[in-house]
């Protein structure tokens, strides 16, 4: 279970997960964020809930499985692209967000970006139409692993802003028009449309 905050930014160094026999991704940060992670930690890349396989204090490295691979952006990571990242959460901690399971429902790409004042608003349109019974509009949805809330919607598109809290601490600032993102819908939402998973 994760809250959708993001902790800190990591670069991909390696991305070998189109790769029949060997799908993994290793992310890199500058500081030691995983020095207290254990082999078999969960980890949110991005909004993937990722499992760690070999690890540094710097470095982890993660399986892919193919459904994750042909349903999320991660196929479609360059060297040294950043990523989001967020450790599961703890019993007992404080819960910011919202819950957010690491179950990416599909991919949306950037449809429209506005910026008024010190806001950033993205306009985004699912590849999977069916997802928008699963966004509703003063509700939360994950994107790339950050929790959001859906300002408005029409029904092919969806628009969430950022502050600038969120556009100093994560990746979605410098994503333009054209860029897909990773989607997690409100998990009630989910339940209440019967929900329509597509990854």
């Amino acid at each position: 279970m994760f809250t959708g905050i993001t902790q800190t930014v990591g670069q991909v160094i390696t991305n070998e997960s189109h790769k029949k026999n060997n799908q993994h991704i290793t992310i890199e940060t500058n500081t030691p964020y995983f020095s207290e992670a254990t082999i078999g930690d969960s980890i949110m890349v991005d909004g993937v809930c990722l499992t760690i396989t070999h690890k540094t204090d710097h470095t982890a490295k993660f399986g892919i499985m193919r459904p994750t691979y042909e349903t999320t952006i991660i196929g479609d990571y360059m060297m040294r692209q950043s990523v989001n990242l967020e450790k599961a959460i703890s019993a007992g901690e404080r819960f910011d967000g919202h819950f957010v399971l690491g179950h990416v429902d599909g991919k949306a790409e950037i449809v429209n970006k506005q910026v008024i004042d010190n806001t950033i608003l993205l306009s985004f349109k699912p590849k999977e139409s069916i997802l928008m019974r699963e966004i509703v509009a003063k509700g939360s949805v994950a994107i790339s692993g950050v929790s959001l809330t859906v300002i408005e919607k029409t029904s092919q598109t969806f628009q969430i802003g950022l502050i600038p809290h969120t556009q100093l601490q994560t990746t979605l600032s410098k994503l333009t028009v054209g860029h897909w993102v990773n989607i997690e819908t409100d998990i009630l939402a989910k339940y209440m449309t019967g929900g329509q998973y597509v990854g």
